[in-house]
């Protein structure tokens, strides 16, 4: 096994079982605060893990496509781990954002809950420390060479415009900078450009630039420290609750607790079991 150092954990997985597994299969752990990725498997391996409502949410507000070009900024190999089943967001709409990750060159991988994810990021763990460092490439993963195809790729990574929209403007307007240069009535005439595409575009290619120390936490997750921890809930037939801060313990109680019970996520909201 190539000792390729600790798996860096960011400090709003804490929470989450995945670093008790991690320790509980040999590899040392270090929380930190890591600027893009919730996981640092190895020199050039992230893991971005997206819960049921965290997902849905990230993909409304175009979140998740900025995080998915800096980890491919960052790291040769960028994952998505999906856990459980996205809330919040229809099925078409989550599927066809997961569609365009895998086209862009990202790695998604879908768990069916938080011991499921614990699974993949160990087995990913020891998989990197077999394989031994990857060598690391400058740019982005799979960097577009040609302008045409940079113009897209950075239309593109605002929310709300997808890569074919990109091209779309690009063929009309001419070139990014006749983007840049348009009038929001102008854009809001180009088909499939509304308000707040308009509005996104503006600001994406306006607005003054704020070091990232200052900036306000992004909308719909956490500021780092503040994510709460995750807690089972079993929830008796009469109404009664029992809260654990271990999964497992709390499937034990369960199996007890009189017919009609429930283990609730208390982080999600998500039933993960029956009794």
């Amino acid at each position: 096994m190539v000792d390729v150092g600790p798996v860096l954990v960011d400090h709003r997985e804490r929470g989450s079982t995945i670093p008790a597994a991690l320790s509980a299969a040999g590899l040392e752990v270090r929380l930190v605060d890591l600027p893009v990725g919730d996981y640092v498997l190895g020199p050039g391996l992230a893991v971005e893990r997206k819960g049921p409502s965290d997902l849905g949410a990230s993909i409304r507000d175009g979140r998740i496509f900025d995080q998915a070009t800096r980890l491919q900024s960052a790291f040769v190999q960028a994952v998505l781990l999906i856990e459980g089943e996205p809330q919040g967001i229809a099925e078409d709409a989550w599927r066809g954002a997961v569609c365009r990750l895998v086209e862009d060159g990202f790695t998604v991988l879908h768990s069916l809950d938080a011991e499921d994810s614990a699974a993949w990021v160990v087995r990913l763990a020891k998989r990197a420390r077999r394989a031994g460092p990857t060598t690391r490439t400058e740019g982005p993963r799979r960097a577009p060479r040609h302008p045409s195809a940079q113009a897209e790729a950075m239309l593109a990574v605002v929310p709300g415009i997808s890569t074919t929209m990109a091209r779309s403007l690009l063929g009309s307007f001419g070139s990014l900078a006749a983007v840049a240069a348009a009038a929001p009535e102008g854009l809001r005439r180009h088909p499939g450009i509304g308000r707040v595409r308009a509005h996104r575009l503006a600001e994406a290619l306006h607005a003054s630039y704020v070091p990232s120390s200052e900036r306000e936490p992004e909308p719909g997750r956490p500021a780092r420290g503040e994510r709460p921890d995750r807690r089972w809930v079993v929830v008796e037939a009469g109404g009664e609750t029992r809260s654990f801060d271990r999964r497992a313990i709390a499937l034990r109680t369960l199996r007890s607790a009189p017919d009609g019970s429930q283990l609730v996520d208390g982080l999600t909201g998500e039933v993960v079991a029956r009794d």
